[in-house]
């Protein structure tokens, strides 16, 4: 009888956990929506990210005021770095043989940086390894102790000191490409950077099949490696205008539309349209009468972040994005 009871009451136990779950797990089933913590405040009247120090501390936002500029209209094109032949150097077994390392040598493992003329490894009894120019090493292919054969490629380093930029040329660029352009990095870095142009590509651009050119960057900048879209400011004929000049970092695309986020307080940016701008070298002009002003500050890293935020905050789970 004892037993009997206590098969019972466990039983029952059993029964009542899986129904307090299956109660639990409807309830999650019902689709209602789920908030989560929001950073879109109403800031007399309009919506704004809402940052805490720690915040833009983590996003690493960075921001910079919009000063007064006349400049010449400008088409703003497309490209990417690509990989330059000319800037890479193999370093080659002169000879059959066992590649060692001499007393004092470093075989670097790729990524490395590398001096031109420092010497590397050695095959047996050959002339020390050595690069002809200084760079990053873009690839291992052989290691100390191996057999290697003569002309066998053990290393290659590349030279990125000077990046250079194939630009997609669209039909309303001018005939003629211009002997200088500024070139922007579409990454978190957004760097502006002179390039002086070297001539035809050989072939067209694969992406948007047009007729492209090779443009020299007068210097690196982080993540300028082959594979890297850029974008290409080039100067048109026209009369010049004036107005607040915006950076090209500063802008977001959403909509079809341009945008950016003007810092209106400690901590509080607003999303920004900016629909009478007009392509210039470097980045846009927006004329008088619109609502960006010379004396505004805005973001120049990390607005895509902050846009990321602003609709992260719009949405509930189960719901669709709100406008």
């Amino acid at each position: 009888m004892m037993r009997r009871t206590m098969t019972l009451l466990l039983a029952g136990i059993v029964l009542t956990a899986c129904s307090r779950r299956s109660g639990a797990e409807d309830a999650e089933d019902t689709g209602a929506p789920v908030a989560s913590a929001s950073r879109l405040e109403n800031v007399d009247g309009a919506a704004m990210v809402v940052l805490d120090s720690s915040d833009e501390r983590r996003l690493d936002l960075a921001v910079t005021t919009l000063t007064s500029r006349t400049t010449s209209p400008a088409v703003i094109l497309t490209g990417e770095v690509v990989a330059d032949s000319s800037r890479t150097s193999v370093v080659r077994a002169a000879i059959a043989g066992r590649l060692s390392q001499p007393d004092g040598t470093h075989w670097p493992a790729f990524g490395e940086t590398v001096r031109a003329g420092q010497v590397l490894a050695q095959v047996s009894d050959a002339r020390p390894l050595s690069a002809a120019v200084g760079g990053v090493v873009t690839r291992v292919a052989a290691r100390p102790g191996e057999l290697v054969d003569a002309g066998q490629a053990l290393l290659e380093v590349t030279d990125f000191s000077s990046p250079l930029v194939r630009v997609a040329w669209s039909a309303d660029a001018p005939p003629t490409p211009p002997a200088r352009i500024t070139v922007t990095g579409i990454d978190r870095a957004g760097a502006q950077v002179e390039a002086r142009l070297e001539g035809p590509a050989l072939e067209v651009d694969p992406l948007t099949r047009l007729p492209a050119w090779l443009y020299r960057a007068a210097r690196p900048w982080p993540g300028a490696r082959p594979g890297l879209p850029v974008s290409a400011a080039v100067a048109m004929p026209g009369a010049s205008g004036r107005g607040a000049f915006v950076p090209q970092a500063a802008i977001v695309q959403w909509d079809g539309l341009i945008w950016v986020f003007r810092r209106r307080g400690t901590g509080q940016y607003e999303r920004v349209r900016v629909p009478g701008a007009r392509a210039v070298a470097g980045g846009w002009l927006v004329p008088a009468g619109e609502e960006l002003v010379p004396g505004d500050t805005v973001v120049v890293r990390g607005a895509q972040v902050l846009l990321s935020e602003e609709f992260k905050s719009r949405v509930r789970v189960g719901d669709e994005v709100a406008e």
